[in-house]
Order: C-alpha cells, then structure tokens, then sequence
C-alpha cells in the first residue's frame, strides 16, 4: 500500500471540499438556496473521505475493498460527519457540554449518537457487505438521529434540491424546500469538519481525550474486519 496516494488523495478531498464551498457561496442568495445547499452537504462528504482516507493513512484502521466502497457510499460519509461534528462541534453544542458530559467522556463513552453512528458505519453498512446478511440476530435499537441518517434523510434532502422527482403517476412530487438558515448551519458544519481534517494532517488533535476516544472506538470496531476481505480493490 503506498501511503503516498492516501495522502494525495486526501489533499485533493480537501481541496474539492474548499472548492465546492466557494461554489456554493456564490448561490447563497438564491431564493430557495438548493443548489447552495447541495454543494454544502457534498463538501461535507467530501471531508468525510478525507477523514476515512486519512484513518488509513495513520493505520487506524486497513484498506481493502469495504472501505474503498465507504469512500465512495453517500449514507456512509454522512455517518462519519456526525463523528467528525462531536470532534468539532459548533459553539452551541461547545458551551452545552456541563461537567456531566465531560464525566462521561473521562469514563471512555462516547455521545449515544455519535456511538452509534460508529456502530451502524462498522456493522449495519460494512458488516453487511463483508457477511452479506445481518451481523444480528437480535438487532440493537439505535440512536433516533444516526438511524435517520443511515436511512438517507440528509442524503434525501441533497438530492431533492437537484433533482425534479416524479411518482409512479407519472406526476412531479412534491420537493422540500430548504430556508436560508438550513443553508447557514450546513455551510458552517462543512467548514468546521474541514478544520478537523487539517489539524489531523498537522497533528494538532493527537493529545486531546475526544479525539483519542474516537480513535480507539475505530482501532476496537476493526480489529474485527474479515482479514480474507481483499487488501487491495
């Protein structure tokens, strides 16, 4: 495996991800802001790959087939920005997080949410290509917000901003329209998960307690991973 592509790679996500921000600013005023709204959430896929590519790079986790296919799979990247948002989140959540919140994290617990967004990326999206069926036989119950994102709802409203749908009739459906500050909150959100990969590149996070707890729940979720699975897609 040559580190050297990965690290390419990841730059030119980067990139893109900046690329496409400035992109979706030029539309920002337009009225509804739905190609601008696009553009953000794919920004944020685009970081979301950087990150992916760059627990490669750092041998958090191996590179073989499944998570080339994640690389490349919306639902996935989308879960992955909600563990890149704990790690940077916006000032709000910030000021939000008490002494309680701090308890648990000291205590190795990862938010439920973000928990399991880590759970159904490893077991309900790759564990079920690497077994091809359920890793369950008692499914878990999951967190409300990471269920909904698996099951495309911000992918959803990505494609309703670009695409006209139309239903069985034969009739246009009806498409969500998205406001100027749904707009706002996903362009900051695409700008903050950027940063996240930067300070990554620049080993800047390596000694804070949230970032070692993401990387360990990586390092213990796939340990586990079929080593027969083909190294090399």
């Amino acid at each position: 495996m040559n580190k050297s592509h990965f690290r390419h790679a990841i730059n030119a996500c980067l990139d893109n991800s900046e690329s496409l921000l400035a992109d979706a600013q030029m539309l920002e005023f337009s009225e509804p802001p739905a190609t601008a709204f696009a553009l953000a959430i794919i920004a944020q896929e685009e970081s979301a790959k950087a990150f992916l590519l760059k627990l490669v790079d750092k041998d958090i986790i191996p590179w073989n087939e499944l998570i080339w296919r994640a690389a490349r799979d919306h639902k996935c990247k989308q879960l992955l920005v909600m563990v890149m948002d704990f790690l940077n989140p916006d000032w709000d959540e910030f000021m939000a997080r008490d002494n309680e919140w701090y308890a648990d994290r000291v205590d190795g617990l990862l938010p439920r949410p973000v928990a399991d967004a880590l759970n159904i990326f490893r077991h309900e999206k790759i564990g079920r290509w690497e077994s091809h069926n359920s890793p369950w036989d008692d499914p878990p119950v999951y967190d409300p917000k990471a269920k909904k994102v698996a099951r495309g709802f911000i992918d959803r409203w990505k494609q309703d901003q670009l695409y006209i749908a139309v239903g069985k009739d034969g009739a246009v459906a009806p498409r969500r329209t998205v406001t100027q500050a749904q707009f706002e909150t996903e362009m900051e959100r695409a700008s903050r998960l950027s940063s996240v990969v930067k300070e990554m590149l620049e080993e800047e996070c390596t000694e804070r307690f949230d970032y070692k707890l993401v990387m360990e729940a990586f390092q213990m979720l796939f340990n586990s991973i079929n080593s027969s699975i083909k190294e090399n897609p």
